[in-house]
């Protein structure tokens, strides 16, 4: 069911927000109020003129400004802000009039204004939209809603080159069905947290560089689901040193999910068509935390569909299909005497490519075309010696030194498999950081990991067929496997258990190798 008239879809999302308690007063003095403490808390100063006609309160001239020093060098970012609207209503709410344009301006000055700094202007227009803010001071709630949106980049001014012409760039963006809520509450830590719907989503950019060359791109993304919560520390934080912010409890989560979307690309030079790339998604989703322990992104899509048309250097069509692509990434960030977890773990199952790149070298289909699977997954242990999100001190570092060691590894899963063969493993290793010279520079691994083969030989038998590898390559490596691999429990399957000892030797199935 959509809603074409965001009020009345506004009244349904501002009744859910506020039954389950009573409303009390709030005013837009209150509003501008919690701007300043955030950007206070974020080491910014936000500023404006306020004009007050009855119950209308209008900020204009706002301007948000950060100055971040650095060791070298001190710079300045600004956010100036469209003249804000609010209304003061009689039971206690505040309404913000969200009609006409607004344009948003982003300006970034170096140490010598003259020849360092840059502006972009963003100009948005809210269709038939609406904003109510209710609850008290210390936590405010705002519901929103609106039939759609359009944003447009223009303007863009810099003193340096920016490496394509910045007169000619176009970036335009579009929304519709837009509602949700966010939250701010005020406290020993201040929490903004943010959920929405959106039904459709979709922009377009075009940009030439140095040569001419015209990069068209575009994107749209059908019903997205965003949440996010975000705390911030009221002692205040440096963008240059978040890691002491980190420590005083500034922490991010967000997830974001969408059921379908696309992506095109093309690349024009002198009226001729050299790249031009579609790619297409499922379902998919999102997520990202980080606090003072680490930071970790995970995602998840399905259904993946990638086409290249063929252009002057790409004679043929080329295409691919992913069933799923799984990403999952952990990180600890903050420094520490003890070793922390890390994981990073990575899945494309499923993939297939067409006939027109398999009839480059298979004609024939000799080998089977099964859909292949990279699944990697790994866990371990390191030792953090800098706060990573101290950026400050992280670029006083020399490129000798090193902010971490590896402790552990734990190859939980690994698996590639393809054209008929498969080469799948897990293994334990610690590391010892005091021997840098057994294993040439890198830290000794002690430890061992089991490997299972299958369908090895046969693969070698139709590349020999396909003509790709000769008679004594193939000897080559079938001895090579019968010096590390013992036969598995299947046919044409073998299996090998590897390990290095503390003192250095390699085993392969309990024979010395080194």
């Amino acid at each position: 069911m959509r809603f074409k008239n965001s009020t009345a879809l506004l009244s349904v999302s501002f009744a859910a927000l506020t039954s389950t308690s009573a409303l009390a007063d709030i005013t837009a003095d209150d509003l501008w109020n919690s701007y300043q403490t955030i950007a206070e808390t974020i080491g910014g100063e936000l500023t404006a003129t306020t004009t007050r006609d009855g119950n209308s309160v209008t900020f204009t001239d706002a301007k948000l400004n950060f100055t971040i020093e650095t060791p070298e060098e001190t710079f300045s970012i600004a956010l100036l802000y469209p003249t804000l609207s609010y209304t003061n209503n009689t039971d206690g709410t505040v309404s913000m009039d969200m009609g006409g344009d607004h344009v948003y301006t982003l300006m970034a000055t170096g140490p010598n204004p003259e020849t360092d700094h840059l502006s972009v202007e963003v100009l948005a227009n809210y269709d038939n939209a609406a904003l109510i803010a209710s609850g008290t001071p210390d936590d405010i709630v705002f519901a929103y809603a609106m039939d759609g949106f359009t944003f447009e980049l223009q303007n863009i001014t810099s003193a340096e080159d920016l490496g394509f012409d910045a007169s000619k760039v176009a970036v335009t963006g579009s929304a519709n069905d837009v509602h949700g809520s966010t939250r701010l509450q005020m406290g020993d830590l201040i929490t903004i947290s943010d959920q929405s719907k959106i039904s459709s989503l979709g922009f377009e950019t075009q940009a030439f560089d140095t040569m001419a060359a015209k990069t068209l791109h575009s994107g749209t993304y059908n019903t997205m689901t965003n949440n996010y919560t975000v705390a911030l520390p009221t002692g205040g934080m440096a963008i240059t040193n978040l890691a002491a912010a980190l420590k005083q409890g500034l922490a991010l989560s967000a997830t974001s999910s969408t059921v379908s979307s696309t992506s095109t690309t093309s690349v024009d030079l002198d009226g001729e068509t050299v790249v031009s790339e579609k790619t297409t998604f499922g379902t998919s989703s999102g997520s990202v935390s980080a606090n003072a322990d680490a930071i970790q992104m995970s995602g998840r899509g399905s259904d993946v569909s990638i086409e290249n048309a063929a252009d002057h250097e790409l004679p043929f069509d080329l295409s691919a299909k992913v069933a799923t692509v799984d990403m999952d990434i952990r990180m600890p960030i903050s420094a520490s005497d003890a070793p922390q977890d890390f994981t990073v773990a990575f899945n494309l199952g499923g993939l297939t490519v067409g006939e027109e790149l398999w009839s480059l070298f298979d004609p024939a289909a000799v080998l089977p075309r099964d859909p292949a699977t990279i699944d990697v997954n790994l866990t371990g242990q390191t030792t953090v010696f800098q706060d990573f999100m101290n950026f400050a001190k992280m670029m006083e570092l020399s490129n000798d030194d090193v902010p971490l060691e590896l402790n552990a590894l734990t190859v939980k899963n690994f698996l590639i498999s393809a054209a008929g063969a498969s080469l799948s493993g897990t293994g334990d290793f610690a590391f010892n950081n005091d021997d840098l010279t057994s294993f040439d520079g890198m830290p000794a691994p002690s430890g061992s990991a089991e490997l299972q083969i299958a369908g090895a030989n046969g693969l070698i038998d139709k590349l020999i067929q396909m003509g790709l590898i000769a008679e004594s390559d193939a000897m080559g490596a079938r001895m090579m496997m019968g010096m590390l691999a013992v036969p598995g429990d299947g046919d044409d399957t073998l299996k090998s258990k590897l390990e290095i000892t503390e003192d250095g030797q390699i085993l392969a199935n309990g024979q010395r190798i080194k």
